[in-house]
């Protein structure tokens, strides 16, 4: 494929140092890549996942450990990463969705060098601005999940994978064994790679004895892992809300998996990839099979993996699960956006349009309900201006928003909720041994009731009432009227003086 005639693919074997205007190239796209993912990250409402991180996170280390022998353990490590790092940063929205992005930064970094190592300096650069702009990338880069990291380290394995064929020492690869289980004990799906690093030793390796230390050494270190992943195999109840396949599947893997909601990039990419691909075939010149070869291995091993097992055996099949793969598919649009654009102004034109088409779902991720609509953080900013210290706090169980329960929304910022009386709260999360509160009905405390000066009730939104009220004497609503929360405290003399309405709750204050 002829991507430039100026430029010669860089070579495993090249050891020539890499020119000066390059050296920054790296840094360059991975201060991009920070930027796009941190602005305007402090918006976004936190929500069950997230919420799940940081109660996991803020945990001591034994603490964790208990935790992880009842639920996700596929967690662990990330969730040991974040409690170092809230050691240092505290447990808000900007500063918890950081971590990811300075992650995402590093896969950026890493597009790039792998990049130089399997094509020309113009790919490479190319993939890792492309990498910088998917939406999967912006969308896990504010995400205070292990996405983004997965990403890095999945690329950052493969770089070293690359050089350590490209050594052929022992040692190397025994490092690579070790990197290969820890990968795996951060995400068990990382695993998954190994096909792919099985087609780069054989396009890499120049003596059969290459290809045979690696076969060993990863052998050795999955067999290692094996107690792990089978560990996590009986907390498979955790993704019980994953749907099994069908016709949606399809969309899902060619737009969600790389796109997120934005079905202009995933058609503006789809495109990119068949005019970059036919345009390229049509030339005799150096064809980049080596980026192929890995890229699309990369990409459809953990793929197929997830779909067959999901339709065999247990659905596990969900897009952002194979986040670790995008690298790969940067590297395969980046790739086709060179070999379309030729020139630097034709590859900048291409890059400001798919820009442009994925501008929407950018500006949607950093909305104020951009995370499945939920809105733990605009309650939380409620409770902490207008509640009093002493006052009650009352938690409508009945809630029917999925994922999870109501007591969640309490553990994303938890410390807003320390000043309230919360005798519904039973036994916590530490004390139990996992991610949430025990929780306590209403009925079951209503003899401390006439002791809260103002009962702050936490439901789920009515559509029928307005967005805010205030009066002396407010109507509870139908969805209030008919739950527990509220008629327990009504028989004490509480009605409700003022309401706040958001994405999925309603809060109340009620007065005697």
């Amino acid at each position: 494929m002829s991507i430039s005639v100026q430029e010669r693919p860089a070579t495993v074997a090249s050891h020539r140092r890499p020119p000066v205007a390059g050296r920054w190239d790296a840094v360059g796209v991975a201060l991009l890549t920070v930027a796009l993912s941190a602005a305007g990250s402090a918006r976004p409402s936190f929500w069950f996942d997230e919420a799940a991180t940081i109660s996991a996170g803020s945990r001591s280390v034994p603490q964790l450990w208990r935790m992880l022998g009842n639920i996700d353990a596929v967690h662990g490590l990330y969730y040991l990463l974040m409690h170092g790092w809230y050691t240092v940063f505290p447990a808000t929205e900007f500063a918890s969705r950081l971590s990811s992005a300075l992650a995402a930064g590093a896969a950026a970094a890493g597009v790039v060098v792998l990049g130089k190592h399997l094509s020309t300096r113009t790919v490479a650069v190319t993939a890792g601005i492309v990498f910088a702009l998917l939406p999967r990338v912006t969308w896990a880069g504010m995400e205070t999940r292990s996405y983004a990291l997965s990403m890095a380290v999945a690329v950052w394995l493969t770089v070293f994978c690359l050089r350590a064929a490209r050594r052929d020492r022992t040692w190397w690869w025994l490092i690579y064994g070790v990197l290969l289980a820890g990968a795996t004990i951060l995400n068990v799906f990382l695993a998954l790679i190994v096909p792919a690093h099985a087609v780069a030793v054989l396009v890499f390796a120049h003596r059969p004895r290459t290809f045979c230390l690696w076969a060993g050494v990863t052998a050795a270190a999955v067999a290692a892992v094996v107690p792990f992943t089978m560990f996590t195999q009986t907390q498979l109840f955790q993704v019980r809300w994953i749907a099994r396949l069908g016709p949606d599947t399809v969309g899902e893997v060619l737009q969600e998996q790389y796109f997120d909601q934005s079905l202009p990039a995933a058609v503006a990419g789809g495109l990119i990839l068949a005019g970059g691909l036919a345009c390229g075939l049509r030339f005799d010149g150096n064809r980049p099979h080596r980026l192929l070869a890995l890229a699309l291995a990369w990409i459809a091993a953990p793929t197929v993996t997830l779909l067959l097992y999901s339709a065999l055996r247990y659905p596990i099949y969900y897009p952002r699960y194979l986040s670790f793969t995008v690298p790969a598919f940067a590297l395969l649009l980046g790739l086709c956006v060179a070999a379309l654009g030729r020139s630097r102004v034709g590859i900048t034109a291409i890059l400001l349009v798919f820009a442009a088409a994925a501008a929407p779902t950018y500006l949607f991720q950093r909305g104020p309900y951009a995370k499945a609509y939920m809105d733990y953080s605009a309650v939380a900013d409620v409770i902490d201006r207008h509640a009093a210290p002493g006052d009650c706090l009352v938690m409508d169980n009945s809630t029917t928003w999925m994922p999870g329960p109501i007591r969640p929304l309490t553990a994303a910022r938890p410390a807003v909720y320390q000043k309230l009386r919360d005798y519904g709260r039973g036994l916590t999360a530490i004390q139990r041994n996992r991610l949430w509160d025990g929780h306590i009905a209403v009925w079951a405390w209503a003899d401390k009731m006439p002791r809260c000066p103002a009962l702050w009730t936490i439901t789920e939104r009515d559509p029928t009432l307005p967005d805010h009220q205030r009066g002396p004497g407010l109507p509870p609503g139908p969805r209030l009227g008919r739950a527990m929360a509220y008629q327990v405290p009504q028989r004490f003399g509480f009605h409700v003086v003022e309401r706040w309405q958001f994405s999925f709750a309603q809060v109340t204050r009620s007065t005697r």
